[in-house]
């Protein structure tokens, strides 16, 4: 976000009649008006701009991701976090000399690359003690093809790699649990890929030879997502008699790093090695799979305006939450939509729901759906968060909520897509005493944020996270924006 004396700077530019120590005096006025607990100086100064009518404009942030790495990259600095890690190799250099090699997968929020680190930088990675979601800063590597023509990360000679210990920097990197992909959403691509899935069957294991004489294990086990018909095969290349602790079936893990391999048969396997991670994750909502039903209690935290399905049918986005924990988009149809309607927010309902995916669930019944009556108190301004956490989260499916002012004007864009159709959305900053942030509505949704005025108190609830074009918060269906009149 902009730096208060670019802002002023700006305004005393595009409003040469006033001189700056009036522009602060205004910011502090303003500061003063709404009230303590809800504006930076920074956010006066947008509100201020807007009072003058001066149209400051957003700053989108530079940032480097693996996914901007290309074949003959030198000098690269990332911060990312630990896949796996290798054993330490040793091969031998063209002089006769034996060298050290370690291999590491990297990720962070926009994909998986491997590294290998050569010699001495082996030896200071084995002295690291590295492992998964370890976060690390990489400084002066490079960027050569393998064997498939993919990028490789190298660390040299004149590279390093290092501990991030400052948590306030390494709280802001994804972890592997972020970038899991559901095995329902999956889509082949060539690059590295981290899977979430359901363990379907137990693992078999056999020999194979490779192409130099050499043995080798090859273990295999089927895997499945979240819904009934989702199916793959997951093969493990492995050293001569070894094998791999696979989970119980039934469990949910995340397999990393795989990659996506078609079969003869149209099929799709997912092929690893010793260093793929199998990480189990517990606690997560079970339902009946033979069915794809949820049977549980849900509390609302948020419910969309009515909208009409494509085939003219009444539906409604709301957002609820089961166990205090897990959060799901809740998809009424028909008779459900007024009683949804009737609900509000920190209500608590009762029933069996279609699962249509880990997050996803529907309900077109009204006769199994229903208000619990004896549910505990709850108050939504418990979720609330402020915008400088928000800001500093890696969770993009996370809804949030949160109490801020408006700083600016709502402003209508229009971008195109790669189809040539146009598309508009309105965006508004908003603010509290921790810091700003971009509010976005695409399409019919921008009407929650086109009437909104400068200086308006807002509770905005259910909204997500968006890391493009600019760090924003998005409006969702089920999301609601209400004024506060005090």
């Amino acid at each position: 976000m902009r730096q208060l004396d670019s802002i002023v700077d700006e305004i005393l530019k595009k409003k040469p009649s006033i001189d700056r120590s009036t522009v602060y005096s205004l910011i502090k006025e303003k500061k003063s008006k709404i009230g303590s607990g809800y504006l930076t100086d920074t956010g006066a100064a947008y509100l201020v701009a807007a009072d003058l009518g001066v149209m400051l404009d957003f700053e989108p942030p530079s940032v480097l991701e693996i996914k901007d790495l290309f074949i003959g990259s030198s000098s690269v600095n990332l911060m990312c976090r630990i896949c796996s890690v290798s054993e330490i190799k040793n091969y031998k250099r063209k002089d006769g000399t034996i060298g050290n090699l370690l291999t590491t997968t990297l990720f962070d929020k926009s994909g998986l690359i491997r590294c290998n680190l050569w010699d001495s930088k082996a030896l200071d990675a084995l002295n690291l003690n590295l492992r998964t979601d370890d976060a690390v800063l990489i400084k002066k590597a490079y960027v050569k093809s393998d064997f498939n023509n993919f990028p490789i990360l190298h660390i040299g000679q004149n590279g390093s790699i290092e501990k991030i210990e400052d948590k306030g920097i390494s709280s802001k990197l994804v972890t592997l649990k972020d970038i899991a992909i559901s095995l329902d959403d999956f889509i082949p691509k060539p690059n590295l890929l981290c899977i979430k899935a359901v363990v379907y069957s137990t693992p078999t294991i056999s020999t194979f030879s490779r192409k130099d004489g050499s043995q080798g294990n090859v273990q295999s086990f089927i895997i499945s997502g979240f819904k009934k018909n989702t199916r793959n095969r997951v093969v493990l290349w492995l050293p001569v008699n070894t094998s791999r602790n696979i989970p119980p079936v039934g469990s949910t893990v995340i397999l990393c790093p795989l990659k996506n391999k078609s079969q003869t048969t149209g099929d799709i396997e997912f092929h690893g090695d010793d260093k793929t991670v199998i990480l189990t994750i517990s606690n997560e909502p079970s339902f009946d799979s033979s069915k794809n039903l949820l049977v549980a209690s849900l509390r609302l935290l948020s419910i969309g305006a009515p909208q009409r399905t494509r085939k003219g049918s009444p539906s409604i986005n709301a957002l609820a939450m089961k166990d205090d924990e897990f959060f799901f988009l809740l998809i009424g149809l028909n008779e459900v939509v007024p009683f949804l309607i009737s609900m509000k927010p920190g209500d608590e309902i009762e029933g069996s729901y279609v699962m249509l995916d880990e997050n996803k669930l529907l309900c077109a019944d009204v006769n199994k759906i229903s208000k619990k009556i004896r549910s505990k108190p709850f108050e939504i301004a418990t979720l609330f968060k402020k915008i400088s956490q928000i800001k500093s989260s890696t969770d993009k499916k996370q809804p949030f909520f949160l109490k801020a002012v408006a700083i600016s004007h709502a402003v209508r864009r229009e971008i195109k897509s790669k189809n040539g159709e146009k598309i508009s959305f309105s965006e508004i900053l908003v603010g509290d005493e921790t810091d700003e942030i971009n509010l976005i509505a695409w399409q019919d949704l921008s009407q929650f944020i086109d009437q909104i005025k400068p200086g308006e108190r807002l509770i905005i609830n259910g909204v997500t996270l968006r890391s493009k074009p600019t760090l924003s918060l998005e409006v969702k269906p089920f999301s609601t924006i209400s004024k506060i009149y005090e």
